[in-house]
């Protein structure tokens, strides 16, 4: 979001020509008293930008704490066996199909 805003400056005007001197004989002159001019008020027009608003963090999920247990997990001794057989007959089946493809020569 823009505001737009007014500002108020002092700003002292130059003269829009200068007349140069021309060359005379210096003549003894009194300085005169001049009145000081007040400066002129000019009014500009400055765009501000409103600060942004702080970023709101998300709100995490609280982590799920499972209560103990008095009883710890038993090892299942059947699937252990039962795995390690299927591991073993794949290792077989995978040999098996390596060397099939090789010739024999006699």
């Amino acid at each position: 979001m823009i505001i737009v805003t007014t500002i108020k400056m002092e700003l002292t005007e130059a003269p829009e020509h200068v007349e140069e001197p021309e060359e005379q004989e210096p003549e003894e002159q009194e300085p005169e008293e001049q009145e000081p001019e007040e400066p002129k008020l000019v009014e500009q027009e400055v765009k501000v930008k409103k600060p942004r608003a702080k970023r709101v963090p998300k709100a995490k999920p609280l982590p799920v704490v499972e209560p103990p247990t008095d009883i710890p997990p038993r090892a299942d001794a059947d699937f252990w066996r039962d795995m390690l057989i299927t591991k073993r007959e794949m290792e077989k089946a995978e040999t098996r199909a390596r060397y099939s493809n090789l010739v024999i020569l006699k």
